[in-house]
């Protein structure tokens, strides 16, 4: 039994496109050719980035290796316009187009005739700190069983006629592949009830549920792409923390997360603490323990807030809790910040990368602050209520 925390699990609206649903386009036009090699094993390290996993793929003729997300719940496979740039493919290809690429190179095996859709990553995104080139979604991850190993950083994958099950798993769960070739498990919340989930292993984030109402119970928050990066403008989700949570035959306690309009998933809040291997050749996963267990992520951050921020802008309030201190205190989203403390807003950072990577662990843990709001010369002070 573990806790979850609502992990550092954000990113950019700009890919949207597969992670908010199932894409509108038919399965058939992402379809991706099995690998030209029809028996093998090979090797792919990886680096745990933001709670991301990042490998590296050569594309087409290149002999560049580019960074990208590995993710089993993204329907389809991407490339930024950066990307295509590089490769040297046309401009008239914008952004939401499905475009094939002749060859992915992982490691030593090739995939051919790659369908990739575009995505622009315009001004200051997320994915340009993490993995710019783009997403290595189910439309290639399909082809193939995978063993994770977290604690290694490595990605064993072979045929499909090749297992790489482990002798040691705890768990085994089954799952049914989706018409895009992502794992969908089954899945119960105490709070919501049972629910289909895609298992989005490599992908940051908590257990996620979509629903059109959102429930009159847990917390609500508001999010400019501050801890969920695939917020599109202000998001609003309802979330509850600790709860009751089952997926097949493995109980555990997690953050569970619930917005409109979004995929269902389960991401590496959930499987960042096993070694795993997904087999799409006996549709299983089974969970392995690992050998040093993840370090926790902060949960909602305790007065309540956290600043939006990029170079071009103010920093402002981009993400805040319905009922936290900050909240009661007058704070809401958009309002400019000038001070921090003793500190000028504009002192706090420099560079959006590293806003990105530090704003959880700054505005997380924190009991006391005092906020300069814009033009105001009488600070708000936030604190965390001493518990009765």
């Amino acid at each position: 039994m573990f806790r979850n925390c609502l992990a550092f699990s954000l990113f950019a609206a700009l890919l949207i496109t597969f992670q908010a649903c199932s894409p509108a386009i038919a399965p058939e036009i992402y379809r991706a050719a099995p690998p030209s090699t029809s028996v093998f094993r090979d090797t792919l390290p990886f680096e745990f980035r933001e709670g991301f996993i990042v490998v590296r793929a050569r594309l087409n003729d290149k002999s560049m290796p580019l960074d990208f997300i590995w993710d089993s719940g993204a329907a389809v496979s991407t490339i930024s316009q950066a990307t295509r740039e590089y490769l040297g493919l046309p401009n008239s290809i914008q952004a939401g187009a499905v475009t094939t690429l002749d060859a992915f190179h992982l490691s030593g095996i090739t995939f051919p005739t790659v369908p990739v859709e575009i995505v622009n990553y315009d001004g200051y995104a997320a994915p340009k700190c993490i993995a710019e080139a783009g997403v290595i979604g189910a439309n290639i991850i399909r082809h193939c069983n995978w063993h994770i190993d977290f604690d290694q950083q490595l990605l064993i994958f072979s045929d499909l006629a090749t297992p790489t099950a482990s002798t040691s798993a705890t768990h085994t769960l089954t799952f049914k592949t989706t018409p895009y070739g992502q794992p969908e498990v089954k899945m119960t919340s105490a709070a919501m009830g049972k629910a289909k989930a895609v298992a989005s292993i490599g992908h940051s984030g908590p257990v996620r549920i979509s629903r059109k109402q959102l429930p009159d119970t847990g917390t609500m928050v508001y999010d400019r792409a501050v801890v969920d990066r695939f917020a599109s403008g202000i998001d609003t989700a309802v979330v509850f923390e600790n709860a009751d949570l089952q997926v097949g035959g493995l109980n555990f306690q997690g953050t569970l997360k619930v917005q409109s309009g979004r995929q269902n998933q389960i991401g590496n809040a959930l499987w960042a603490h096993y070694n795993l291997t997904l087999n799409f050749e006996e549709a299983t996963i089974q969970l392995s323990p690992r050998a040093t267990a993840p370090t926790p992520a902060y949960a909602l951050p305790r007065l309540g807030w956290m600043p939006h921020f990029t170079p071009k802008s103010d920093l402002t309030v981009g993400f805040i809790v319905v009922g936290s201190p900050a909240w009661e205190a007058g704070l809401r989203m958009g309002d400019v910040i000038d001070q921090i403390d003793r500190r000028a807003s504009p002192g706090w950072y420099n560079d959006y990368c590293a806003y990105l990577s530090s704003v959880q662990a700054q505005f997380g843990a924190p009991e006391q602050m005092q906020v300069f709001k814009n033009g105001s010369k009488q600070p708000i002070s936030l604190s965390v209520k001493a518990q009765p």
